[in-house]
């Protein structure tokens, strides 16, 4: 072998592992990204849960148990609306550093089986992303003087495809019943049937968004 058949073997090898590093790299910065779109989504969760806890402690005590009440009855319909019968939805109160606290618990029941999980534990992002969007309709509809609207952007991108249609239709149900306008910002089309109006978004030449109607589809 030859002094130039020895560098372009070395060569080859360094390009090996030069290629190696790159593609570990890459793969750390994608886990770095959906590691920090996770912290994102849980503290958006916690931000709900502890807007609940606030608006459940102003409430008096006798009047704070029909509120928790309603609240997991509600929690509750849009579990199994979405995902099935077998799921249901507790607020367990408990003490922490001396201060009265709530912890939010997924109850699966599967004949005498019994499982319960902690929201931010669920399976998939999808139950908890369902709670949490309850949660905050708890919240508005708790508070006297607001306007009735809540802006959800990709509120459910972690709702697995299957359950997107359930999904639309539990947001129907809270738009004609709770009297709440929702504007939903979403790149499925799921959700569209059964919209009052739709907008697509596309991104033209030069840059500029095109905003097109429902009816200009």
């Amino acid at each position: 072998m030859t002094e130039l058949d020895t560098l372009l073997a070395q060569a080859r090898v360094q390009r090996r592992e030069l290629d190696q590093q790159t593609g570990a790299a890459r793969e750390l910065a994608r886990r770095g990204q959906a590691a920090e779109a996770e912290a994102v989504r849980l503290l958006g969760q916690l931000e709900s849960y502890e807007k609940v806890c606030g608006v459940l402690t102003k409430i008096g005590e006798q009047e704070q148990s029909s509120v928790q009440r309603k609240v997991e009855e509600l929690v509750t319909r849009a579990l199994q609306v979405i995902f099935g019968e077998e799921l249901s939805f507790r607020l367990v109160p408990r003490t922490l550093r001396d201060q009265a606290a709530l912890d939010f618990v997924l109850v699966s029941t599967y004949g005498d089986t019994v499982i319960e999980t902690p929201v931010l534990e669920a399976r998939g992002g999808g139950m908890a992303a369902v709670v949490g969007f309850v949660l905050r309709l708890v919240v508005l509809l708790l508070t006297p003087g607001v306007r009735r609207f809540l802006a959800l952007d990709e509120s459910f991108a972690h709702v697995s495809a299957s359950y997107e249609p359930r999904v639309a239709e539990f947001l129907r149900e809270v738009a004609d019943k709770a009297g709440v306008q929702l504007l939903l910002i979403t790149h499925s089309t799921a959700y569209s049937e059964l919209a009052d109006a739709r907008y697509r978004l596309v991104l033209g030449p030069g840059g500029v968004t095109q905003v097109f109607s429902g009816e200009s589809e």
